[in-house]
């Protein structure tokens, strides 16, 4: 029996998609962040085998099994506690794992994975999973960019906008030429991003409490959110140590619910995260000539979630070039990864 499995790593969240040949989605899960750039390699290759432990448990085969793997079995896996990875192919095995008779093709676009270095490094730790469990499989790891296109565009060359807790902006050409702009990470860039909205977000409620900007409903939001009486109460929260990148792109929400009730410094905000992310975008498309005309997707959850973000953006793209094709992502990323999977099985 082949499967094929996509997995969408971010810095937030990961989701798995498992298609059959025709195409047909059997199972789809999501699991916390895998962006090992956000929270270290190795829990994110725990994340990834966790989430690929839950997925093929949901459909395995009634007579499946290999039992369990033996110590002999336990190789390194990218650094990870190789008890705790045993433990790991344990629970698949007994959870009914059909081994040799299951053949996978596997796609995982992750956020955080942009070198060489890189995906041979998350290779390597899914790889030997996978010899840990006896299934066979064939690997690809790629970026999240172009998942997301090949789930709104059934193909992997265009241009795409992502604004979710990071953000960047991906071109590939027909002939396999690709240019980036962003993704630098949330210290050396991510404009428009959930988490640069989120860290402005509480730039604002402070400078608001401070009387420099006037007041703004984002504050009664925030305080109502997380129970304080004063928005001061922010500091103590914001500086704990466990506080990561995720937890301040949270924050982004209530810029969102503020600009679409009217709030004017909510909407200033988003309307210039938006513009930021949209001057990103045309530089991307002045780095070659085919992008002019090319089809641009919109992924991330801040253009979903944002009315006012989307119109934005849209309005500065379509301003400067008419030609773009714009569209709304149709299919979730992970979707976009298990097609790519398809191709590495061949006669499918």
């Amino acid at each position: 029996m082949k499967l094929f499995v996509g997995i969408d790593g971010g810095g937030t969240k990961t989701e798995i998609c498992v298609i059959n040949a025709a195409g047909l989605e059997l199972t789809r899960l999501s699991g916390g962040p895998s962006n090992p750039q956000a929270i270290g390699f190795d829990d994110a290759v725990r994340e990834l085998i966790q989430l690929l432990n839950q997925a093929l448990s949901s459909i395995r085969e009634d007579d499946g099994g290999t039992g369990t793997p033996g110590p002999e079995r336990s190789e390194e896996l990218g650094g990870l506690d190789k008890r705790e990875v045993l433990g790991e192919c344990e629970k698949l095995d007994k959870l009914g794992a059909p081994g040799q008779r299951w053949e996978l093709g596997l796609c995982l676009g992750m956020a955080g994975v942009d070198t060489h270095e890189d995906r041979e490094r998350v290779t390597f730790a899914i790889r030997s999973y996978f010899e840990q469990t006896g299934v066979e499989a064939k690997l690809l790891v790629t970026n999240d960019a172009e998942i997301a296109l090949m789930a709104t565009l059934d193909r992997s060359f265009g241009v795409l906008a992502i604004a979710g807790t990071g953000s960047i902006v991906f071109g590939r050409t027909p002939d396999g030429d690709c240019y980036r702009v962003g993704g630098w990470g949330h210290l050396l860039g991510d404009e428009g991003s959930g988490y640069r909205i989120g860290l402005d977000t509480l730039h604002a409620v402070m400078r608001s409490y401070d009387g420099i900007d006037p007041p703004t409903a984002m504050t009664p939001m925030i305080e109502q959110a997380y129970g304080w009486e004063r928005i001061v109460e922010l500091r103590r929260y914001i500086y704990q140590p466990h506080i990561k990148k995720q937890d301040v792109a949270v924050f982004a929400r209530y810029a969102i619910e503020a600009a679409a009730a009217g709030d004017p410094p909510a909407r200033r905000l988003i309307e210039r995260s938006a513009a930021a992310l949209a001057e990103q975008t045309s530089a991307l498309v002045r780095k070659h000539a085919w992008f002019a005309q090319a089809d641009l997707v919109l992924s991330g959850s801040v253009f979903r979630y944002s009315e006012l973000y989307r119109k934005t953006f849209r309005e500065r793209l379509e301003a400067a070039w008419p030609d773009l094709r714009l569209h709304e992502a149709r299919q979730a990323p992970a979707y976009g990864a298990a097609r790519l999977a398809l191709q590495l099985l061949p006669g499918e």
